[in-house]
């Protein structure tokens, strides 16, 4: 549609002296302009009927609008064409160009009724740039959404003003490492977002939507609506699949904003449930019951064995120290958690659950989540006694997953120094909105000085794909995030000090790492000589930042459902560096937040491991000298961690 017209327009206005030439005989003998037909344009017929099915009320499913509505219709009518009609000097209306207006149904309806849902899907619309979304891999279509379904979806709002700083470069992590509480960031999101959550309310109400939240912090607004009102309002569609352990709702497709919010929209995240990761199956070393001074090696080290080994200290006061925990289903028992803390000789920490909508944290929902959460818990809980241990319970989503962080990183009742995460999924399985919502949470941790750490993976270079590419995990890839790789340790010398440590490949498992394929180099990456992609020969964002012990042999020990298990994957080794930081967070009295400048400051404080590789297929990486795509800068030397830790400047 364009703004200009064709055929004849309004004259351009003439002087009076131009308008008072002599008229020459032949000119005096034509008609005059003022009494000959007026002009009409070749198109008038069509905006004629325009106008005619717009008094009948026709913009609407049904019925037929009033004399006053039928004006605006009409108005609006010429609108949509690009025109305005201007009165000449006898009175007649002359077509003219006019700036294009979106049009709005003139009639008043129903919020949520059909006629309204309908006036609303004429509106123009915006596509979401990066939404689109395949069908779930390795699923089967079962059917359709019930389109009277209630469905809660969050909106992300964000500044209409682009960024000027590159995520990770020297600006932006400067920017974020700069002092701020809570509370100023609450004052400052108010006033550049209200506005934005604003106009979303007044998009609701005239849907009828409901409005269940609005959290200007995190500067986001929860919809509540049925399938088929959400599905026209944001060009949703949705399927159920199932994936051999459940049923879920997935969208396929991209979405589509209406123009009134469109310029304020970050993501929308919850129309899709698809889960982020099912993990592969972990060893269980043994089905008997239990004791707590059973030390078989076919059951594993307990987790402060492991931590000896990098020389982490068990001996210092931690009682300070909050850290949180991402739940993505399941739950623990506190009789497990009480028989291993027995068998390594620790007092408790004090323990919180935080349930989350889709997740109340009950045990034996899901076996792999039991044993993931009690791998988490149980590595913390015996590196951090007396410490507050919280477990941000959410549902297994993108969705799930970024609000439970904005949850923990915000949380003033607990407020956790240090956040573990061992879940995430290639980066091709998030959106690009996805991922930037999840974006802008870490950098409010990064504001917050909250220490974010993710797990990189245990799928190798591919993620367990099979579309001949390499893939990395997100969080994990975030130039906000620290995330954590796995090795394989050698044996044990007399002094209890790691041997020589090899990457962790078994195979059809290992460790995650390469080269992002949605991020730059970050700032704090710079110097580093990085591996180009296998998928497009660029580099960016190298992952992950560090590593430790994580396969199998000898493998975690600790307790499910009164049982030893020996537990493997990165999902071991990212709560063992969480505790890392936070004893070094204890031992200086004050926060860190954001890791990787520091760490990467200091490759002295780590063992490079140069053996080894995450090839799968073919595809992967090798580890040598100094960072690898497999391991990062490396193991920890606990001592060598804490004091580069300790120099991090107290903001």
């Amino acid at each position: 549609m364009s703004g200009s017209t064709s055929g004849s327009a309004t004259p351009s206005p003439r002087t009076a002296s131009s308008r008072r030439r002599p008229a020459s005989p032949a000119t005096a003998a034509r008609p005059s302009r003022r009494t000959a037909r007026p002009h009409r344009r070749r198109d008038s017929s069509r905006l004629v009927r325009m106008v005619r099915s717009r008094r009948s009320g026709r913009c609407c499913p049904n019925g037929t609008g009033s004399s006053q509505a039928s004006r605006r219709s009409s108005r609006a009518s010429r609108a949509s064409r690009g025109l305005r009609l201007r009165r000449t000097s006898s009175g007649r209306s002359r077509s003219a160009p006019m700036t294009i207006r979106k049009v709005r149904c003139s009639r008043r309806h129903a919020p949520g009724s059909e006629a309204a849902v309908m006036a609303g899907s004429r509106e123009r619309r915006v596509p979401l740039p990066g939404s689109n979304r395949a069908a779930p891999d390795g699923a089967t279509l079962v059917g359709d959404v019930d389109p009277n379904e209630r469905i809660s979806i969050v909106v992300y709002v964000k500044r209409r003003t682009p960024d000027k700083f590159a995520p990770g470069s020297a600006g932006d992590l400067t920017r974020l490492t700069g002092p701020v509480t809570r509370h100023q960031l609450a004052t400052q999101r108010h006033r550049s977002h209200a506005r934005a959550a604003a106009r979303i309310a007044r998009l609701a109400a005239e849907r009828g939507f409901k409005v269940v939240a609005t959290d200007l912090v995190a500067r986001t607004v929860v919809l509540e609506g049925t399938v088929r009102q959400m599905a026209e309002t944001f060009g949703a569609t949705l399927r159920i699949y199932r994936d051999g352990q459940r049923e879920f709702r997935a969208r396929v497709g991209g979405l589509t904003v209406p123009a009134e919010i469109a310029p304020w929209t970050r993501a929308i995240l919850g129309f899709d449930q698809r889960p982020l990761r099912t993990r592969t199956p972990l060893v269980q070393a043994r089905a008997d019951t239990a004791t707590a001074d059973d030390t078989g090696s076919d059951s594993g080290l307990w987790p402060t064995e492991i931590a000896a080994r990098y020389g982490i200290p068990l001996d210092r006061d931690v009682s300070s120290i909050c850290v949180g925990i991402i739940a993505l289903g399941g739950g623990y028992l506190a009789s497990d958690l009480a028989m291993a803390l027995t068998g390594m000789n620790r007092e408790p920490p004090v323990v919180v659950n935080v349930p989350q909508t889709g997740n109340d944290g009950g045990l034996g929902s899901n076996d792999v989540a039991d044993q993931e959460l009690a791998l988490d818990l149980q590595v913390l809980a015996g590196l951090l006694p007396k410490a507050r241990i919280v477990v941000y319970f959410a549902e297994n989503s993108a969705a799930g997953l970024t609000d439970a962080i904005h949850q923990a990183v915000f949380d003033e009742e607990h407020a956790p120094q240090v956040i573990s995460v061992s879940w995430g999924s290639a980066e091709k399985f998030w959106t690009a909105p996805g991922r930037d919502a999840m974006q802008a949470v870490l950098a409010d941790a990064a504001r917050l000085r909250v220490s974010v750490l993710f797990a990189s993976g245990d799928q190798l270079a591919t993620s367990g794909l099979t579309d001949g590419k390499v893939h990395v995990w997100f969080p994990a890839s975030s130039p906000y995030a620290t995330s954590c790789g796995g090795t394989q340790p050698g044996l044990a010398a007399g002094n209890g000090s790691a041997g020589g440590e090899a990457v962790w490949n078994a195979g059809a498992i290992g460790t995650g790492g390469g080269i992002s394929d949605a991020f730059p180099v970050p700032d704090y990456q710079s110097h580093l000589t990085l591996p180009k992609s296998q998928n497009d020969g660029a580099i960016r964002r190298g992952v992950p930042d560090v590593a430790c012990a994580a396969a199998a042999s000898p493998g975690y020990r600790i307790i499910v459902n009164g049982q030893a298990m020996a537990m493997s994957g990165t999902s071991a080794a990212t709560p063992l560096w969480a505790a890392l930081v936070a004893i070094a967070i204890a031992a200086r009295g004050e926060q860190i937040g954001f890791l990787n400048a520091a760490l990467y400051a200091n490759p002295g404080a780590f063992r490079a491991v140069e053996q080894g590789n995450n090839r799968v297929g073919g595809k992967g990486y090798d580890a040598g000298p100094g960072w690898s795509a497999c391991t990062g800068l490396g193991v920890p030397r606990g001592a060598d961690v804490l004091a580069a830790l300790a120099a991090v400047p107290v903001a």
